[in-house]
């Protein structure tokens, strides 16, 4: 029973705040505290992990910004689930040379598809001509 105290003791996260988090999963019906004290450990040392390549990333500087952690995200496949979460900075011009690309090929999508009918009724109405002329 000293070696539950104990280790709780080297983990900085709440650990009550933890085991909160991981039953609010629907997986979840009971969570021990061992459990509890090793998810808090490794929350903890994957965020040590992110931060320690986060101020590498800038230099060693004095700040961890976002835009350092959002490197690092993008770069590295193992942080590939946290994409969604920490997307990269753009500015506002090229936000919106993004989004005329992609009216362009939307534009361009729709007027092949749309071509790609008149062609189909246009090669229709020829068989059918060509079958009545025959007749």
């Amino acid at each position: 029973m000293d070696d539950r105290r104990s280790s709780s003791k080297f983990v900085n996260l709440p650990v009550g705040r933890v085991n909160t988090i991981m039953k609010s999963s629907s997986d979840v019906e009971n969570v021990s505290k061992e459990s509890s004290v090793i998810m808090s450990k490794a929350a903890e040392l994957f965020i040590r992990t992110l931060t320690e390549e986060g101020y590498v990333e800038t230099h060693f500087g004095k700040r961890l910004d976002y835009k350092s952690l959002a490197n690092i995200v993008h770069r590295n496949d193992k942080y590939n689930f946290l994409r969604d979460i920490l997307p990269k900075k753009i500015t506002v011009l090229q936000f919106k040379e993004i989004m005329a690309k992609k009216k362009a090929a939307k534009e361009k999508s729709e007027g092949e598809d749309s071509s790609s009918v008149d062609e189909e009724e246009s090669s229709d109405g020829e068989e059918s001509g060509s079958s009545t002329s025959e007749n």
